[in-house]
């Protein structure tokens, strides 16, 4: 089992350093905080957020999340198997910021599964929810799960979806992203990305860390960094040689 402990300034930088480190996405592991952030006296003394990020075990070999994921198998008062007190307040919080941005559709809780509880909205006009790149979606996704870990319950890892919208845009990045992983292979030089979240930066080193030909780093400051692809040097030898 693949563990990891990470600093930072604040426990979300902590977590994300963890991620990226083990180049996997939040839903695949556990978290355990094991020091929050503290001011000291002055400025002096002060504790940095520290956190351990464990993979999560696959299912056993032949088990496969069906339909039986997708319907209600909980004892009263649970909801798909998801205690209430989780799914509830989430749900409501959701429709509360829809009902801010005008938008009147259904939401569907899905699971649980291995990797948490999605919350779905299907219906027209739901665009405004997803924002540029999904950047909206991801705010609302970051609340609804800081609401859960005040609850007590950071096992339990909340995704929010619009009508397959997050399937659509890790196709998207992985495409672009071998796309430019030919390209800095060809010309011997680095490619970037657009500057993104720290989701959709896992998605591009995820799908370039078998390449060989191209190793990847972010660079910049702040949640939305870049992704830059650099040509390896057996990559390069081969151009040359060609």
């Amino acid at each position: 089992m693949r563990s990891i402990e990470t600093e930072a300034g604040t426990i979300d930088e902590a977590i994300e350093r963890a991620l990226e480190a083990l180049q996997v996405t939040r839903d695949k592991v556990e978290l355990e905080i094991l020091e929050y952030t503290t001011r000291g006296l002055l400025g002096l003394g002060g504790k940095r957020a520290r956190v351990r990020a464990t993979i999560r075990v696959p299912r056993a070999m032949g088990e496969a999340v069906g339909a039986e994921d997708l319907v209600s198998r909980g004892t009263p008062g649970e909801l798909n198997g998801a205690p209430a007190d989780v799914v509830d307040p989430v749900r409501a919080v959701l429709e509360r910021i829809l009902s801010a941005l005008g938008v009147d559709v259904p939401v569907e809780v899905r699971g649980p599964t291995e990797d948490g509880l999605t919350l779905e909205l299907i219906g027209q006009d739901t665009g405004i929810v997803i924002g540029r790149h999904g950047q909206t979606l991801d705010a609302i996704e970051y609340l609804l799960n800081r609401i859960v870990a005040q609850r007590g319950r950071t096992s339990i890892r909340i995704s929010v979806d619009v009508e397959g919208y997050r399937e659509r845009r890790r196709e998207s990045l992985e495409l672009t992203a071998r796309r430019l992983a030919a390209q800095a292979k060809k010309t011997g030089r680095p490619e970037s990305l657009s500057p993104m979240s720290p989701r959709d930066r896992r998605i591009v080193h995820l799908a370039l860390s078998e390449d060989e030909g191209v190793t990847t780093r972010s660079e910049g400051e702040g949640s939305y960094r870049r992704v830059v692809i650099i040509p390896s040097r057996s990559a390069g030898r081969a151009r040359s040689g060609a």
